[in-house]
């Protein structure tokens, strides 16, 4: 209802307003001249047809003045529209709705302390109702608490009883992966101990494969040879440089060197080594080819090559084989040649690879 009587209230407002601006402001009454804004002692009027004041052509009409046309439409407008009425027949609605809310209002004050009185009453009878069913219900009431709790205890130990699985099932895994790794552990311990003297110190194989690195560079007469050795890592090293930054004929004899030192010691001392080794083109960057090392392959012999090999196999590497794929071997070792390859289609053999022709 509060908006609806502000609905109103506006109405009114505006009715007001209306019927002030009709007292102040009359469109079609001309009693003054727009021009000079000074009265008009005649009113307009219409002279042999025309308007007495733009001299414009008028419909032939007997009688006609423009002051009485003017009266005539605020009459009709008056008749469709009494603004007066209007405006009390508003107040009306808007008194009549303004006591309403009031009795509302009223009513509601009084329906506020009835309602807090049957608060109060429902209090006190809901108190009375318990201390007289206190007695007769407590024991029930009771047993309810007592199950309550003995539900609550239970869940508390169906919890901790999973938690205690779940540990449980862990504890076993973790014990099964304990003994694999006792089982392991125990291998291994028999393992290293079937090995026995054949177990070395790795620093001692380390300082007898450096050793013999650098006697054999030094049989090769490897040009300005110092501090040849094997590092750590197994890294050969010549002139306290790594093999990597020295010339190609340089890189292949200190390669060779390396791989004869790591299989003469690991035959020798009886290692795990199959007793076999291929070597390819010794002679690479020394003997032929474009990429030949003149400074290195000037100083270095390739029949001192053969001829370490040669002797080795003779007596302390006896029952070892090795195997070198050479284009152009000495005649040192020509009884020892067991296949030439032609590398000419028509005429096997071909090649170590026979079908290497594409």
């Amino acid at each position: 209802m509060l908006p609806l009587r502000a609905q109103y209230a506006d109405d009114l407002l505006k009715l007001g307003m209306l019927a002030q601006a009709r007292q102040l402001f009359d469109p079609l009454r001309v009693r003054t001249c727009p021009a000079c804004l000074h009265p008009l002692s005649v009113p307009p009027h219409v002279i042999d047809g025309h308007c007495s004041m733009c001299d414009h052509d008028l419909p032939e009409t007997p009688d006609l003045t423009l002051g009485a046309a003017a009266d005539s439409r605020l009459s009709a407008e008056a008749e469709q529209l009494d603004v007066a009425a209007e405006i009390r027949s508003t107040k009306a609605r808007l008194k009549e709705i303004t006591t309403y809310i009031d009795e509302l209002d009223f009513s509601l004050s009084s329906a506020k302390q009835r309602a807090h009185t049957a608060g109060m009453e429902e209090q006190r009878a809901a108190k009375a109702l318990d201390e007289a069913t206190s007695p007769t219900v407590s024991t029930f009431l009771a047993a309810r608490d007592e199950l309550h709790r003995r539900k609550e205890v239970a869940t508390r130990q169906i919890d901790q009883l999973n938690t205690s699985s779940k540990l449980q099932e862990g504890l076993a895994k973790r014990a099964g992966l304990v003994n694999r790794q006792e089982a392991n552990l125990a291998q291994l311990r028999e393992e290293l101990a079937q090995l026995g003297d054949a177990t070395q110190d790795r620093n001692d194989v380390l300082r007898q494969i450096s050793s013999r690195f650098g006697r054999l560079l030094a049989e090769w007469h490897y040009p300005k040879l110092s501090q040849a050795h094997v590092a750590n890592d197994l890294t050969p090293f010549v002139r306290s440089e790594p093999y990597q930054v020295a010339s190609s004929g340089a890189r292949t004899l200190i390669t060779l060197a390396w791989q004869l030192a790591v299989f003469e010691t690991a035959f020798e001392s009886g290692a795990s080594h199959p007793g076999f080794l291929m070597i390819d083109s010794p002679q690479k960057n020394l003997g032929h080819g474009t990429g030949r090392d003149a400074l290195i392959a000037d100083a270095v012999s390739t029949d001192d090559f053969y001829r370490h090999l040669t002797q080795w196999l003779a007596h302390h590497g006896n029952g070892a084989q090795v195997i070198v794929a050479d284009n152009s071997p000495p005649d040192l070792i020509e009884d020892r040649v067991i296949v030439r390859y032609t590398r000419d289609e028509t005429q096997p053999p071909y090649g170590l690879i026979d079908d290497e022709t594409g």
